[in-house]
């Protein structure tokens, strides 16, 4: 029995571990974000290379939490606590070094062992699998600590999966909204690694607060707690059982996260702060789920029943939700006519609708749902106290096998066979085979009943892909509408009035005919160089700029990369219209050729050199569009140019032009219209003589292309003529210092400035 002062050394020791744990937590969510990062730079920014990261991170998190069931119940509490201190130190220390493993050395020199999807998605998990280990082990080893009578473990373990899931979704939402943004990739990952080694150190400082020999023993407050508590070994399931049941419960619970996001995506046009802000509303919902379960779990007699119905409902609500805010979307266009810009001194009804309401109604009961069969199902598998870790872990392994199950087949199989709509119909399905699991006397059991009858329902009536993109897009069930969804994204062509509008994620990204904007883009530099034999453009989109860059008859080749795979299909399909034909043309020109994948990526492993390379860019405050207006980006693009050749660029803004003068020896800013100026960049001055330019628009090479493409010559000779030029070069007016970098993208993180 333990002496009095035994207990009160205790009883601040376990405060002291649920406090740190959140930090811990709070830390897991700043680590995935900068790593998912870096390690985007190595394997690329589309979205297979994003599910091969997460699914390399979660496998690692299935490692450690398996090693830590496994050594859990071979170790004293004193010894826990004390292990669990060295993992976080050891997760500090690796952070300390990570921006050399995953961008100096990755990214910097091993960048061409990312050609192989396999090798990218192995040196992926290994180069992830120490911290993802050391995160893993923690739950385990801690329920252990802490729930030492298997009797009690449940509701502890429940409050420990809680409190630190918590964190982590305050690591999300403080992290995304304002450490990255202010700070940058670099010193966020050493403020983790210094709040990791706070941790440590209070964890080994406490270890030595619980006795070598506390196995086995329960203080006052568990005694009490017994007569509370119900619990029947004879009659709970296998542990075998439950892990499958949690198995597909986890792919379930990723396969919704990633369409939520996929839908999310495309109602809020997603910048840069989207995704760490709907991630924290599923942790905190997650986490707040898994204290209430933690709660009533001692009043639930039937962990199985409620478990399987649970799933039921999720499955349910999930699919109706997605229903109805697509109607209702369709029925109030003007939610889509902002451009995903966050004015931080206009916060509309609609920014609050979108980053408030939207997620409260699609995420939040459904993650609290899954948050509250956690402790739950600890309820039903805890029956021995000497394997209460390694049934944590097991249960953990199984989820997180889920997960990654999960993310790989829903994000890069089903979603691009089967689309949005079928893939959420499965797992309708999936939560329909959920409840006929519970075999329920079906004339007595109206509840579950009823349920079922939902979920057929939702199966049977639940809108087509094409009709439930059109209602999320604004667009009523009269008007043209074509779609093309697979696992890079959804995009999307509404014509109304005989102008066409192309949709790229929700996002409105151009018009047919041909925007002038886009013709001036790639006409002016195409007919500037003198002898633009190869050409790369970063971006398809509408197909105006590429089209129109190909108007020299002296160009011989134009490799085309665009990130979004569903985008050629849809213009593909659009070529075949009247307004859409001058598409046709461009897919015939044998001259070009058209990738799908990261630009970026794809530019770095090249090896031939370019006379021309151009991004048709988008705004600098969309996520991820910091890989394309970074210092480092703007020197690779160098490196790849011809002698002579040029890089052109949108003139986005004051420091994205900064960072590109930082680079570029020379640069000519053309001001062509009201709403375009030209960035162009070289290795020597580029001369802009308007009347050669003319002369070369003249030719009869050059009218047929244009005609054919469908180009108002006459404004483009109108805004050649009117063009201010300004150039710049380091020789004359000094070489400015970048702002944007690949570790800290300020003009991506644009509301920082606001809130710092």
């Amino acid at each position: 029995m333990l002496s009095p002062q035994s207990k009160f050394k205790i009883s601040w020791a376990k405060p002291a571990l649920f406090a740190i744990f959140f930090i811990s937590g709070f830390t897991a969510l700043l680590y995935q974000v900068v790593w998912q990062r870096m390690l985007g730079l190595f394997s690329g920014s589309d979205v297979r290379s994003v599910t091969i990261i997460v699914a390399a991170y979660l496998a690692g998190l299935g490692v450690g939490s398996l090693l830590g069931g496994i050594w859990s119940d071979r170790l004293s509490n004193r010894q826990i606590v004390r292990v669990y201190g060295f993992c976080n130190l050891g997760i500090a220390v690796f952070a300390v070094f990570s921006r050399f493993l995953f961008y100096d050395l990755l990214f910097l020199e091993l960048r061409y062992l990312a050609r192989s999807p396999a090798i990218t998605l192995l040196i992926a998990f290994l180069s992830l699998l120490i911290p993802t280990i050391l995160m893993g082990l923690s739950l385990p080893l801690l329920s252990k600590a802490l729930g030492r009578s298997a009797l009690l473990a449940a509701s502890r373990i429940g409050w420990l999966y809680g409190i630190n899931t918590l964190g982590s979704g305050l690591g999300s939402f403080v992290g995304g909204w304002y450490i990255v943004g202010s700070f940058g990739y670099e010193k966020t990952v050493y403020l983790g690694a210094f709040l990791n080694a706070v941790v440590a150190l209070v964890a080994i400082a406490s270890s030595s607060q619980f006795k070598r020999d506390y196995a086995g023993h329960t203080d006052k407050s568990d005694r009490q707690d017994t007569t509370i508590t119900s619990h029947n070994p004879s009659v709970a399931p296998s542990v075998t059982e439950w892990c499958f049941l949690v198995f597909l419960s986890g792919f379930t619970a990723i396969s919704l996260e990633i369409i939520w996001f996929r839908v999310l995506d495309i109602a809020l046009q997603s910048n840069a702060y989207t995704y760490a802000h709907l991630l924290a509303f599923i942790l905190i919902s997650n986490a707040i789920g898994s204290m209430l379960g933690a709660k009533a779990v001692r009043f639930i007699r039937r962990p199985r029943r409620v478990f399987l119905s649970i799933q039921g409902i999720v499955a349910a609500y999930s699919a109706i939700a997605i229903w109805l805010i697509g109607l209702y979307w369709q029925s109030h266009p003007n939610l889509r006519e902002d451009i995903g810009y966050i004015d931080p001194n206009n916060i509309t009804a609609a920014v609050v609708f979108k980053y408030l309401v939207l997620p409260l109604v699609m995420i939040v009961l459904p993650n609290l749902l899954l948050g509250f069969y956690f402790p739950l199902v600890q309820k039903a598998i805890q029956t021995d106290d000497r394997a209460i870790g390694r049934r944590v872990g097991l249960i953990l392994v199984a989820n997180i096998l889920g997960n990654t199950t999960g993310s790989l087949v829903t994000g890069l199989i089903l979603l691009d066979r089967l689309g949005t709509s079928t893939s959420l119909r499965l797992l309708v399905l999936l939560g329909l085979g959920f409840v006929i699991a519970i075999r329920p006397n079906w004339m007595r059991a109206k509840f579950i009943s009823v349920l079922a009858l939902i979920l057929i329902a939702t199966v049977v009536f639940f809108p087509s892909n094409t009709r439930l993109w059109a209602s999320l897009h604004g667009i009523k069930p009269q008007d043209y509408f074509i779609l093309a969804e697979d696992s890079t994204g959804v995009a999307a062509i509404a014509q109304t009035n005989q102008h066409g509008t192309l949709f790229a994620s929700g996002q409105a990204q151009a018009n047919f005919p041909y925007l002038h904007v886009h013709a001036l883009l790639g006409t002016i530099p195409a007919l500037l160089h003198p002898n633009p034999a190869q050409i790369t453009i970063i971006g398809l989109g509408s197909g105006g700029t590429p089209h129109t860059i190909g108007a020299n008859p002296l160009t011989t080749r134009i490799r085309i990369v665009e990130i979004m795979g569903a985008e050629l299909p849809v213009l593909k399909e659009y070529s075949t219209t009247p307004i859409g034909k001058p598409l046709k043309y461009l897919f015939q020109d044998p001259r070009y050729q058209i990738d799908i994948g990261d630009g970026r990526r794809e530019l770095v492993l090249s090896e031939r050199k370019f006379d021309i390379i151009e991004a048709d860019a988008i705004q600098p405050w969309r996520s991820r569009a910091g890989m394309l207006y970074s210092q480092e980006f703007f020197q690779e693009v160098r490196s790849r140019l011809a002698p002579g050749g040029f890089f052109v660029e949108w003139n986005v803004g004051s420091q994205a032009q900064q960072t590109f003068r930082n680079v570029f020896p020379f640069v000519t800013q053309l001001d062509l219209t009201v709403d375009l100026s030209i960035l162009i960049g070289s290795d020597r001055p580029v001369e802009f003589d308007p009347e050669a330019l003319l002369t070369k628009l003249e030719s009869p090479a050059v009218l047929d292309f244009m005609a054919k493409a469908g180009v108002d010559v006459e404004a483009i000779r109108t805004d050649v003529l009117a063009a201010g030029v300004s150039m710049y070069s380091h020789v004359r007016d000094g070489q400015p210092q970048a702002i944007n970098t690949d570790l800290f993208p300020r003009s991506e993180y644009y509301l920082n400035r606001s809130l710092r």
